[in-house]
């Protein structure tokens, strides 16, 4: 008896020292923080995915204060791996952490090899930066009073936990930033979060509320395409429509619907800003009452 009760108790020994070794890691890792709510639906919202290794985001390891690296990390859509953009009066864009508004992307100065960091805003140039379009989805971040430096991830080493910082544009794969999985038409009818597209420089152009409900249409700068939302009133008991149009003069109209619930919140589907003057809008229409029931979100034009 007493054997098996040694057996017993060494066994539990051993599962809880099991438990605690799977456990404790995962606790340590602590999440990020939620998105700062004060940041305004206006401001571009931005993931940058290394152009070597789609699955590698710029981060703030730990979504760290002031003085904290940049870094590549694994994708998993954390506050800390999404960027706020806002325009600076002086010229540039400042870049926000989702999870602080008050922080700035900024850089120890402009030479090569220059430590690149997050930092108390304070408007100073080496918080400012330029966003070029390198070619489709793909964009260089370079600072805004220095265009011959971009962020460059060191040695094209895209490992997990790597510090970034600034050296020569050379426009290799390691300066240059995917942020969305498809480009302008080829985006048609994909998912705006599948695609990144809801990440990539995306912003709200158009935003109109009435008796509860809600309409917005987005544009994504990187993906070159617009989507829409619609927030329904959790006080009807009918569902309405999310009516998403976009028009040309030569391509035509093109029309897509969504059922969304009272209490809901529903996407569209994207629909690609190919053809330039092509024209968005989204709107709110009500199947039950259709000849009152109708607002929207006012067009937009595509460049």
């Amino acid at each position: 008896m007493r054997v098996i009760r040694r057996l017993l108790a060494t066994t539990a020994a051993v599962l809880t020292a099991l438990v605690v070794t799977l456990v404790i890691p995962v606790g340590a890792a602590s999440a990020a923080p939620p998105i700062d709510p004060a940041f305004p639906g206006s401001w571009a919202k931005w993931t940058f995915h290394a152009g070597g290794d789609y699955n590698q985001v710029l981060e703030i390891g730990g979504a760290g204060g002031a003085g904290t690296a940049a870094q590549l990390y694994g994708d998993n859509s954390g506050s800390n791996q999404v960027w706020f953009q806002e325009a600076a009066a002086e010229g540039g864009q400042f870049l926000h952490p989702g999870y602080n508004r008050w922080l700035c992307l900024g850089r120890s100065g402009n030479e090569w090899g220059a430590r690149v960091e997050v930092q108390n805003c304070d408007g100073s140039s080496n918080q400012r930066w330029g966003i070029p379009r390198y070619a489709q989805q793909w964009f260089l971040i370079k600072p805004w009073n220095d265009t011959s430096v971009c962020i460059d991830v060191p040695g094209s080493n895209f490992s997990q936990g790597v510090d970034l910082n600034l050296w020569g544009c050379n426009q290799s794969s390691a300066q240059y930033w995917q942020t969305g999985r498809c480009y302008a038409s080829g985006c048609d009818d994909q998912w705006p979060d599948v695609t990144d597209c809801d990440t990539a420089g995306a912003d709200e152009v158009r935003d109109v509320s009435q008796d509860g409900d809600r309409v917005v249409l987005v544009y994504s700068a990187g993906c070159h395409a617009y989507f829409a939302r619609l927030s329904h009133s959790s006080g009807s008991w009918s569902s309405v429509d999310l009516v998403f149009y976009r028009s040309h003069p030569r391509a035509g109209l093109t029309t897509r619907k969504f059922v969304v619930n009272g209490g809901e919140m529903r996407w569209s589907s994207l629909l690609g800003a190919d053809s330039e003057g092509s024209w968005f809008e989204a709107c709110y229409e009500s199947p039950l009452n259709p000849a009152d029931g109708r607002f929207c979100s006012g067009g937009a034009t595509s460049n």
